[in-house]
């Protein structure tokens, strides 16, 4: 494998700043994701601190419709961020910018451009950690691309490497290793250095500054805890038994209510708790290791933390408030943080509605791969986090990869795909898979090796599901005969 390529990603990254400060107006395209949300905010500062004229679109994908809208925006620059990579090779607009980390599009490669006697540059003004071998599935997320750029816009875009972190746990970069790494490290010592950000070692289940003990440990997915999640009376018992009260007056104790002594104490029975129950070193692995702060955040809010801060942007960016986050991200706790905060409580009630959806539903197996269908049961945008939440659950087989389809606007399916990193070592690649499948039945997709998307016409999803079970087959079945 060649050393990745440190010196051309950044020269490449001040290429695209020295345009995008030289530019009349700036058009920002983003995901609605976590990641995407934070990366439009991180384009939006850099863009509004150098007084460069700009505007945000938030879209669910690039599909044709979309990238038409792109190709003929008026302004002199469009800035696609968190998107762009997988459909590079479409873009037609003289002045567009991609800070991307999603698998490129390898067909844009000496891509003529009409009317033109030179080559359109597979590089041109287009960042993403793949093309400099870095890995943009683990090493750095798309808001991480972007604060490259914004670096190299103003060296005191620094502060905003707490927002690309976001981003990157947003997009579960820290969950391979429980922590941060490759090119997130950097970014994580500058923000450490910039003070905008903390690392910590400590258990990592969610709602940490925001949720009571008991409902902490009930909602624990990622690890699943034998006994306790799914159950708030064993999980009351549970911490009860380790001599930890429950209450601070009339006042639930969150975790980070707990003293030092109390929250080791936990951690250890937890740990002996996975053990015991045969889940193994693993799973106590997946429970505690970094968690990041944000030191300039209230203490026990939802932007404390930056696994809760992330959940926050994806419940705005999900429910088709992606400006409510960005306004977040930019400094707004008035309005827009409890518009978020009120947007969050209804997405935790959504995905544990749609988990029992699930459940009630079952999951089809096959030979290389299971699946389920939410119909318009489960909101298209949500069901790749369900089928993620369902695969990590414990509660069902992690040997194959989870298919998740919900109908879409438009008369589409939107198709999400999971796997797991221990399936990715064994050969899976869903990015490369659904891209084939989906366009074996006409539809486009695209994403990472452990997680991807895609959109196809609705009543063609057994067709889909055949040929991305053979490609799926032909990725692991090496593995399964060694």
């Amino acid at each position: 494998m060649n050393a990745p390529d440190i010196e051309g990603f950044w020269s490449s990254a001040e290429e695209m700043a020295e345009f995008l400060l030289d530019a009349d107006d700036v058009t920002v395209v983003a995901h609605i994701d976590a990641d995407g949300v934070s990366s439009a905010s991180i384009a939006s500062s850099s863009l509004e601190r150098a007084g460069v004229p700009h505007t945000v679109r938030f879209i669910k994908k690039l599909d044709p419709p979309e990238m038409e809208r792109v190709n003929m925006e008026r302004t002199e620059a469009v800035w696609l961020v968190d998107l762009g990579s997988g459909s590079y090779s479409q873009l037609r607009h003289p002045g567009a910018c991609v800070s991307d980390h999603h698998v490129p599009d390898m067909r844009a490669r000496g891509l003529q451009r009409s009317g033109q006697n030179t080559l359109f540059s597979f590089f041109s003004r287009h960042l993403n950690p793949h093309l400099f071998g870095i890995d943009g599935s683990t090493e750095l997320s798309g808001s991480g691309t972007t604060y490259c750029v914004a670096k190299k816009m103003d060296a005191r875009n620094r502060d905003l490497s707490a927002i690309a972190l976001v981003g990157a746990v947003g997009d579960f970069q820290d969950s391979a290793e429980c922590r941060l790494n490759g090119f997130n490290r950097t970014i994580l010592t500058e923000a450490e250095n910039e003070g905008v950000i903390r690392a910590e070692v400590d258990i990592r289940l969610f709602g940490r500054e925001t949720r009571p003990v008991d409902r902490l440990l009930q909602y624990s997915a990622d690890p699943y805890l034998p006994g306790l999640t799914n159950n708030r009376d064993g999980c009351r018992l549970f911490i009860l038994e380790q001599g930890v009260d429950l209450k601070e007056g009339e006042r639930w104790r969150c975790w980070i209510d707990l003293t030092l002594e109390e929250r080791v104490r936990m951690t250890s029975a937890l740990c002996h708790l996975l053990l015991d129950s045969g889940r193994g070193a693993a799973a106590v692995r997946r429970m505690i290791g970094e968690v990041y702060i944000l030191p300039k955040e209230k203490e026990g809010t939802e932007l404390h933390d930056a696994k809760e801060f992330s959940t926050l942007l994806n419940a705005c960016g999900r429910y088709g408030f992606a400006e409510v986050g960005l306004q977040v991200c930019k400094g707004d706790r008035g309005q827009s943080l409890e518009t978020a905060v009120k947007l969050q409580r209804d997405h935790r009630s959504n995905l544990a509605g749609a988990i029992d959806q699930v459940k009630e539903m079952g999951l089809h197996r096959r030979e290389w791969i299971q699946y389920f269908h939410g119909q318009d049961e489960i909101i298209d945008s949500i069901v790749g986090i369900v089928a993620g939440m369902v695969l990590a659950s414990g509660e069902i087989p992690s040997d194959l990869p989870v298919i998740a389809f919900a109908l879409s606007e438009g008369g589409k399916v939107k198709v999400s795909t999971r796997g797991t990193r221990d399936m990715v070592r064994r050969g899976l690649d869903l990015a490369l898979a659904i891209r084939l499948a989906a366009e074996s039945v006409g539809g486009t997709g695209g994403g990472h090796n452990i997680a991807a998307g895609a959109t196809i016409g609705t009543g063609m999803e057994e067709d889909f599901l055949d040929e991305i079970e053979r490609i799926i087959a032909r990725q692991m079945g090496a593995d399964r005969e060694a």
